[in-house]
C-alpha cells in the first residue's frame, strides 16, 4: 500500500477516533443528567409524601376535634365516654391504615421512577463500554498505520550509492 493510501486511511481513522471520543463526552453528560434526575425524583417523591402526610395528619386532628366536640355535647356519662374512646380509636386506626397505604404508594412511585432512570443508565454504560472498545481498536490501528507509513516512506526512498 502506498503511503498516500495509508495517509488517507490515517485521516479517516483520526476522524473516527474523534467521533468516538465526542460520543463518550455526550454519554458522560447524559449520565450526569440522569444522576440529577434521580436525585430530583427522590426529593420530589419525598416532598410529595411529606405534604400528603401533613394533610393526612391535619385531617386526623380535625376528626379527633369533631369527635370530642360531638361527644362533649351529649354528656359525660360512662356510655358517652366509651363511645368517644371507640370513635377516637377508629380515627387513629384509619389514620394508621391511610398512612401505610400512602407510604406504599409513594414508595412504588419512587421505585418506578428510579427503575426507569437505572435502565437508561445501564443502557448508557453498555454503549460506553462498546465505544471504548471501538476506540481502543481504532487507536491501535492508527498506531500501526503510523509505523506502516514510516516504513513505506523509508522503503520508497531513493537510495543513492556511490
Amino acid at each position: 500500500m502506498g503511503w498516500v493510501t495509508l495517509s488517507l486511511r490515517k485521516m479517516a481513522l483520526k476522524q473516527r477516533v474523534s467521533n468516538l471520543e465526542y460520543r463518550l463526552v455526550q454519554i458522560s453528560q447524559q449520565q450526569q443528567t440522569l444522576d440529577n434526575q434521580s436525585s430530583y425524583a427522590q426529593r420530589y417523591a419525598g416532598m410529595m409524601q411529606n405534604q400528603s402526610m401533613m394533610q393526612l395528619n391535619v385531617d386526623r386532628l380535625n376528626y379527633l376535634k369533631q369527635a370530642r366536640e360531638s361527644f362533649s355535647e351529649n354528656g359525660s356519662d360512662y356510655q358517652s365516654q366509651l363511645n368517644l374512646q371507640t370513635t377516637l380509636n377508629e380515627i387513629n386506626l384509619n389514620y394508621q391504615f391511610e398512612q401505610m397505604n400512602m407510604e406504599s404508594v409513594f414508595q412504588a412511585q419512587e421505585d418506578s421512577m428510579l427503575q426507569e432512570i437505572n435502565a437508561q443508565q445501564q443502557r448508557l454504560e453498555l454503549e460506553q463500554e462498546q465505544i471504548q472498545t471501538q476506540l481502543a481498536a481504532a487507536q491501535a490501528e492508527l498506531e500501526s498505520l503510523d509505523s506502516a507509513i514510516t516504513s513505506d516512506i523509508k522503503n520508497g526512498a531513493i537510495k543513492l550509492t556511490s
